[in-house]
């Protein structure tokens, strides 16, 4: 290398160091004041619950300030119609419990979306293990599935479970289960997870199929009992519960997940540096430690492996959707 070649070497490097600062400055003074996280749930569920963990993660990066918009509703479809109608800008995202992209295509007659082509995926958000419970309608002798099929045949007129929505993962589990138990199981659809443990907590309803991020508080003060999880191995959050399938209910092993997706279809170089952003937030050891304090387990991935594991569950469900026999006309 020759003494001229070092010293534009040398040169280059100074005027870079030099910019970086403005750099970073000319960054943050270009973030939008707002962006918000549209989540189809209300507040206090687990949905609610990992887009707030994630607000707080993406504040000074994504937006000055990030807020969360619950829009409750319709098993998730309003919240993804208002994202499918926002600016396709970067600052709206939008938090999908993996029904939203998985299961509602086979179970509505008329989607007004496309879970593949009307939003770009940025990164898991979080996976859980869901769980069967029940309140104190149902008598504290009842400790398993054994025994709950026995209650729920000996009294029918009860026997029912809530789950957050109609046509969503949890529903699908309780039907499953009512077919492998040969039980009279109703189901009773309500608008998040919240709404049904309120009224399984005060003795209104029997029994709730929620992700255990939902339930695991509300068992550790007595107020419910979880019989069962639907992981292949027991879950980290409820090491004494045995799974379905060590009751003898097989068929039902089922991770629920979260995913984020950037609002419309965005440029390519929009996705990306959103995208980076949000992998950043959802790998960090802070937003692993704020879940874990909710009982929720936190996830991060690329874009093309939440594209890929949303298509696998979506082939995955078609067949349970088709067994239920349930069909929605809007």
């Amino acid at each position: 290398m020759t003494l001229v070649d070092r010293r534009q070497i040398l040169r280059t490097t100074a005027v870079a160091a030099m910019a970086l600062p403005f750099t970073h400055l000319a960054r943050a003074q270009a973030l939008p004041d707002t962006s918000r996280i549209i989540v189809g749930f209300p507040p206090g569920g687990a949905p609610d619950i990992v887009a707030r963990r994630l607000a707080d993660a993406l504040q000074g990066k994504l937006a000055k300030t990030v807020i969360v918009d619950n829009r409750p509703g319709a098993g998730g479809r309003i919240a993804v119609d208002v994202a499918r109608t926002a600016p396709a800008d970067g600052t709206t995202l939008l938090l999908n419990p993996a029904g939203v992209l998985t299961v509602n295509p086979h179970s509505y007659r008329k989607l007004n979306y496309d879970p593949f082509k009307d939003f770009a995926p940025l990164s898991l958000a979080a996976q859980l293990d869901l769980g069967l419970a029940v309140g104190p309608m149902v008598p504290a002798s009842v400790t398993d599935l054994a025994e709950f099929a026995r209650w729920s045949k000996a009294n029918p007129d009860k026997s029912n479970f809530g789950t957050p929505a109609a046509g969503s993962p949890p529903h699908f589990v309780g039907d499953a289960l009512a077919r492998a138990l040969q039980i009279p199981l109703t189901h009773v659809p309500y608008r998040g997870g919240a709404p049904a443990l309120n009224e399984l907590m005060g003795g209104q309803l029997a029994a709730v199929v929620l992700t255990l991020g939902d339930m695991v508080a509300h068992a550790r003060n007595g107020k419910i009992r979880i019989l069962a999880s639907t992981g292949a191995s027991r879950s980290r959050f409820t090491p004494a519960i045995p799974t379905f399938a060590e009751q003898k209910v097989l068929g039902l092993e089922a991770r629920e997940w979260f995913g984020i997706y950037i609002a419309g279809t965005p440029l390519l170089e929009v996705v990306s540096s959103v995208g980076a952003m949000v992998r950043a937030a959802t790998s960090s050891p802070a937003y692993a430690q704020a879940l874990l304090s909710s009982s929720l387990e936190a996830a991060s991935s690329t874009q093309e492996e939440l594209n890929r594991l949303a298509r696998a569950d979506s082939a995955r469900w078609a067949p349970i959707v088709k067994a239920s026999g349930f069909v929605a006309d809007a």
